[in-house]
């Protein structure tokens, strides 16, 4: 099968399956190619918002420190292939179908049960090993206790990021429910564990459970009071500098206050690596930060307007945006594009941070089963904001935002990363300014 043929069988099985929470199919597929995931150093990561970005900062920091790096994330922004990236690129479309083919013959051959994202799962191990990558980073789909990347039986690092409500249909309707799955990758088998900032509440779940489940694992703590940030203002970029334990003014690219917490999640890990014999020079660490350019996160677009590219998909993520551009945007008026799924809190987000747009523009976000349709969002915004128009395409939503601007109006762009790569490559191309 050539590339676009296997694609095409992916997509099918995405749509007919769908998400199936549990590890046995993924098991019994990492068996049919003798468990690949036992080849590799793994830093595991789980959480609610920050996996990428967490992911992404490492990524960089170990490829630019000369480390031969695998990343497996999700969704994709700007091109399907890059939940698949080694030493932060792309893998070529001969590589993906070579293997990929393989692994739908023997789906096939053995009536395997197994959903497109646990074969995505394996395909990514299987690519890693082709490359000889020295170290992997998995990021969890949703989830981890039952999640495709958790049937990985040893992990050198287990990162836990931000954790807030989300996905409730699959992980329950409570923070402490929430929590439990996604503290489901840590195992007895864990060689260190990472909890980064988060809420008091979330930090007492996760200390009942270290102390119930983890006994000769190390386990660190990021801790914001040993924090120092500021911004900064170079080359006409914003940058913010931060001080955290023995790193003094690592100056990060990535805007806004989630980041800084991000970032300290990052240089914990990195001294938990160098501890495990990961020589990680500095100069690599801050050319990693400083030149990190992690498309429609809190991401600014200057071309005819200013535009704004988040890909806030829950309530939680929607107030760090907004922490954010009361940061970076005072006193700007506001036009927002946004969509959002109907299995997210949408009326919540649209409640708390509709009223101060100047205007609202929906859209309908591409997954057809999941998306909330632009009409309706737009009749869910009315009740808060008279200026709303549903939109039947992104292009009349970008047409429509820059109609109802002036040039000093910021026009945001928010609601999920499953539309950023089309507006971004709109914002971008020569006819848009």
């Amino acid at each position: 099968m050539n590339y676009d043929e296997c694609r095409e069988w992916l997509e099918n099985r995405r749509k007919n399956m769908g998400s199936v929470p549990g590890l046995d199919e993924v098991n019994r597929l990492l068996d049919a190619y003798k468990r690949p995931d036992n080849d590799f150093p793994i830093i595991h990561i789980a959480g609610t918002n920050g996996k990428g970005s967490v992911g992404y900062l490492l990524e960089q920091t170990l490829f630019k420190n000369k480390i031969k790096v695998g990343r497996f994330l999700s969704p994709a922004v700007l091109d399907e292939r890059e939940i698949i990236l080694v030493n932060g690129k792309i893998v070529p479309k001969t590589v993906w179908a070579g293997h990929l083919s393989q692994i739908i013959e023997t789906v096939e051959k053995n009536d395997l049960k197994a959903t497109a994202f646990e074969i995505e799962f394996v395909l990514s191990l299987l690519i890693f090993k082709e490359k000889e990558c020295e170290i992997i980073i998995l990021e969890c789909g949703m989830g981890g206790k039952l999640d495709a990347t958790n049937a990985v039986k040893n992990s050198l690092v287990d990162i836990i990021t931000s954790i807030s409500i989300d996905h409730t249909d699959f992980l329950g309707d409570t923070l402490k429910k929430i929590s439990l799955h996604k503290f489901g990758i840590i195992k007895d088998t864990s060689k260190n564990v990472l909890l980064a900032a988060q809420t008091l509440e979330v930090e007492n779940y996760f200390d009942e459970y270290v102390s119930e489940n983890v006994k000769n694992t190390r386990v660190l703590k990021s801790d914001k009071g040993k924090v120092k940030a500021k911004t900064e203002k170079k080359n006409k970029r914003f940058y913010q500098l931060i001080s955290y334990k023995e790193f003094e003014n690592i100056r990060l690219s990535l805007l806004g206050l989630n980041q800084i917490d991000n970032a300290v999640c990052v240089l914990d890990a990195i001294s938990i690596l160098r501890d495990e014999g990961y020589d990680i020079k500095d100069r690599a660490l801050r050319n990693a930060f400083e030149n990190a350019n992690w498309p429609s996160r809190f991401e600014i677009i200057e071309k005819d307007r200013t535009f704004i590219l988040d890909g806030a998909h829950n309530f939680d993520a929607a107030r760090v945006l907004f922490d954010n551009l009361n940061l970076y945007f005072t006193n700007r008026n506001l036009i927002y594009i946004m969509g959002m799924y109907k299995d997210k809190a949408y009326e919540e987000v649209v409640r708390n941070y509709v009223k101060k747009a100047k205007a609202v523009i929906t859209v309908s976000p591409k997954d057809s089963k999941r998306a909330l349709e632009a009409f309706e969002l737009g009749k869910c915004v009315k009740e808060y904001n008279e200026n709303v128009t549903a939109s039947d395409s992104y292009f009349e939503a970008l047409e429509i935002a820059r109609l109802l601007s002036d040039k000093k109006d910021v026009i945001l762009i928010f609601g999920s990363l499953s539309f950023m790569g089309d507006f971004r490559r709109l914002i971008l191309s020569e006819n848009n300014g």
